[in-house]
């Protein structure tokens, strides 16, 4: 038996397509994963079985207030990146 959480799909989704608007001091594969986690923490699981089962999450969270939500939790989990890294941030890894 195999479920997946749709949220995380969602999130993904929603992150790239807002990343490179994000401010934050770093940009590498471990800020953004842990942005990521942070942000799947914060929000309600959805767990599905199927395809059908996804579409009808996705289709849920085509509404404006299921969007923002989503974009609420990732700018705060930017914050809680962006102020406390997970790993040492050298000067060459700033962003302008």
């Amino acid at each position: 038996m195999k479920v997946i959480n749709a949220m995380e799909i969602l999130v993904e989704e929603a992150l790239m397509n807002y990343w490179g608007q994000l401010q934050l001091p770093c940009k590498c594969e471990i800020c953004k994963t842990d942005v990521y986690a942070i942000t799947l923490n914060n929000l309600p699981p959805r767990y599905v079985s199927n395809e059908d089962g996804y579409a009808y999450v996705k289709a849920q969270n085509f509404d404006d207030q299921s969007r923002v939500n989503i974009l609420n939790q990732i700018v705060k989990a930017t914050g809680i990146v962006a102020t406390r890294p997970s790993h040492e941030i050298e000067p060459s890894s700033y962003s302008e």
